[in-house]
C-alpha cells in the first residue's frame, strides 16, 4: 500500500481547533490521508510535528485499521490565510486599481473554483473596460493538447513511441516510470517549468516511494541540458531555492 500522509499543523503555540480528515485514494493510486487544521499567528511556518502526525494517525485508523506509519512516503504541510468572517473576499483592490482580491478562501474552495473564476474573469474585463477597449480573442484556442503518459499506455502504443523517439525507452524515475522523452516534453510545453519541483508536479518524477532519491540527480541533469546551463544553475524550486 502506497499511502501519503498530508498533515497541516502549523501551531506553536495558543489555542488549536482540529476539523476535518479523512482518507481519500488518488487518482495515481495513493492514499491520502489527513489533513488536521489548526490556528496559527505564523504565516510562513510550515513545520510537521509528530504529535500531529499522531492524531492524524489515531484518527484514521479508526476507519483503516490497516494504515502503517511504515506505508508513508512524504508528508505535507501548508498555510491558507482565512478571514475573521469565515468568509471569502472576492473585490477589486480598494486602494488600487490594477488588482483584484481573490483570498480567504476555505471550504468549499474547490466546488467554488469555476465559479469564482468565471465570475473574477468578468471583473477584471469590467475592470480593463474603464481604462482601454477590451475585445475577445476569438482565435484563442482553450484546448491544450494532452502530454503522453506512457505508464498508461498499452504495450503496443508504447512500443510505437519508443520507436518514434528512443527517448520515451529511457526511464528516469523507475518508482511512477516516468521517461525522458515525458520530462523534455514538459519542459518544451507553452509554460514551461525548468525546475526540480515544476517538473515532479507537472509529470510526477519524484512523487513515488523513494521521493526523488533515485532519479532528481537524473531530471536535474535533463533540465541543466535543455536550457544549456551548469547543473549548479538548476533551481529546486525558484530562484532561491539553489540545489
Amino acid at each position: 500500500m502506497h499511502s501519503v500522509a498530508s498533515v497541516k499543523d502549523i501551531s506553536v503555540h495558543g489555542k488549536t481547533h482540529s476539523k476535518g480528515g479523512g482518507i481519500l485514494h488518488t487518482v495515481h493510486d495513493n492514499l491520502l490521508v489527513g489533513p488536521d487544521a489548526v490556528e496559527t499567528v505564523e504565516k510562513e511556518n510550515t513545520e510537521t510535528r509528530a504529535e500531529s502526525i499522531k492524531t492524524v494517525f489515531d484518527k484514521q485508523t479508526q476507519t483503516m485499521p490497516a494504515l502503517s506509519k511504515r506505508d508513508i512516503i512524504t508528508y505535507f504541510t501548508g498555510v491558507r490565510a482565512p478571514t475573521f468572517e469565515e468568509d471569502f473576499i472576492l473585490e477589486p483592490g480598494r486602494r488600487t486599481r490594477n488588482l483584484i482580491h481573490v483570498a480567504g478562501i476555505q471550504s468549499p474552495g474547490l466546488t467554488t473554483a469555476p465559479a469564482v473564476a468565471v465570475d473574477m474573469a468578468e471583473l477584471a474585463v469590467d475592470m480593463l473596460g474603464k481604462t482601454e477597449t477590451v475585445e475577445k480573442n476569438n482565435n484563442y484556442n482553450p484546448i491544450r493538447k494532452g502530454v503522453p503518459v506512457l505508464r498508461e499506455m498499452d504495450d503496443d502504443t508504447r512500443e510505437k513511441m519508443i520507436a518514434e523517439n528512443p527517448d520515451y525507452g529511457e526511464i528516469i524515475c523507475r518508482c511512477e516510470q516516468i521517461s525522458k522523452g515525458e520530462i523534455l516534453d514538459a519542459l518544451k510545453s507553452p509554460i514551461c517549468v525548468p525546475t526540480v519541483d515544476g517538473i515532479k508536479k507537472r509529470i510526477r518524477p519524484g512523487m513515488g516511494r523513494c521521493q526523488g532519491g533515485f532519479c532528481s540527480p537524473l531530471v536535474t541533469k535533463i533540465i541543466a541540458e535543455y536550457l544549456g546551463v551548469p547543473l549548479y544553475e538548476v533551481k529546486k524550486s525558484s530562484a532561491e531555492a539553489v540545489i
